[in-house]
């Protein structure tokens, strides 16, 4: 699903008064890039805007400007305007467990995305699979509506481009993500501000976690390299749940593999991350099974439940999904 026609997007956006900007659960920095940009050029065109997540943003985003803007409730009667950043699925954000009416369309949604799984739930799709990032996608549309984009603004944006193209290395990247990229970083954007806490920081506990992951690692003879840590263990470490984050990318790097797995617990949900570096691998179609999605080479699932020993050499001989 591919709609370059942001027409209706910015009639939209123009007549409403007050939206709500939301962001996936588990926020990474393409989520919260698309919000807090919209947050701030929005408040600029004299709108009323409230950024929300369902879960705390972690503490190497609070470099975003703004970020503590962030709510994790609202009241919906107070909007005339959704719109959902970087969710491949309806049940990403989370907000319709405790909203039954946050996905009825009862308030308009914009629906802005780069995962070609995605489910086209919103009143106005913008989808586009062959963007790095959602907030290239926020990029064009703020070029098109001529909204100026400063420092704050590029910030956010760039993070997101930084964050999805595991700093422009994935192979997502493209010429348009590089000069998209440079026209941000002209805006006065210290990049060095979005490396470090990015990909260049982590804390002990996470690095202890990694190496858990890392000693517990198993090739299996489909040629699927999986990891899998119990909620036990993360406790044990003195961790959490999404510091798992950016670990399945390490563990991709290894030659020779049709695809890596990385399975873990996080208070009654299983996460599993999915990475190929194979041309003839879908790891969308195998994540799309247990209701996830994603992108052919990075994608992603999460299940209500808890991990069995073994669960990961459950799930995955089944798995196999080839172009």
């Amino acid at each position: 699903m591919i709609n370059h026609d942001f027409t209706k997007t910015i009639e939209l956006i123009l007549s409403s008064k007050s939206i709500l900007i939301v962001s996936h659960r588990r926020p990474d920095g393409d989520t919260l890039g698309c919000a807090v940009a919209f947050n701030i050029a929005l408040q600029k065109m004299g709108k009323k805007t409230l950024p929300v997540c369902m879960d705390e943003i972690p503490k190497r985003f609070h470099f975003l400007p703004r970020v503590s803007d962030f709510r994790r409730e609202f009241d919906l009667k107070n909007f005339d305007l959704i719109i959902i950043n970087d969710a491949g699925a309806h049940h990403m954000t989370g907000f319709h467990e405790k909203n039954p009416d946050f996905l009825s369309k009862r308030v308009p949604i914009i629906n802005i995305d780069h995962h070609s799984s995605n489910e086209g739930f919103g009143t106005i799709n913008i989808v586009d699979p062959s963007a790095s990032s959602a907030t290239m996608i926020v990029w064009r549309l703020f070029k098109k509506m001529g909204i100026e984009i400063n420092c704050e603004i590029a910030t956010a944006l760039l993070a997101g481009i930084y964050n999805d193209t595991g700093g422009f290395m994935h192979s997502n990247t493209t010429k348009e993500t590089f000069e998209i990229a440079s026209e941000l970083i002209k805006s006065g954007v210290d990049v060095g501000e979005i490396v470090r806490p990015l990909f260049k920081e982590s804390s002990l506990s996470q690095l202890r976690l990694w190496g858990y992951l890392l000693e517990n690692l198993h090739l299996n003879d489909k040629k699927v390299l999986a990891s899998v840590i119990d909620e036990g263990s993360i406790k044990v470490l003195g961790v959490r749940g999404s510091d798992t984050g950016g670990i399945i990318d390490l563990i991709n790097t290894v030659p020779n593999v049709d695809f890596s797995i990385l399975l873990a617990e996080d208070e009654e949900m299983v996460k599993g991350s999915l990475r190929t570096q194979r041309e003839d691998v879908n790891v969308s179609d195998i994540a799309s099974r247990f209701g996830g999605g994603g992108h052919k080479k990075a994608a992603g699932f999460r299940l209500h439940g808890k991990l069995e020993k073994h669960t990961v050499w459950k799930i995955v001989p089944s798995a196999q999904s080839r172009v």
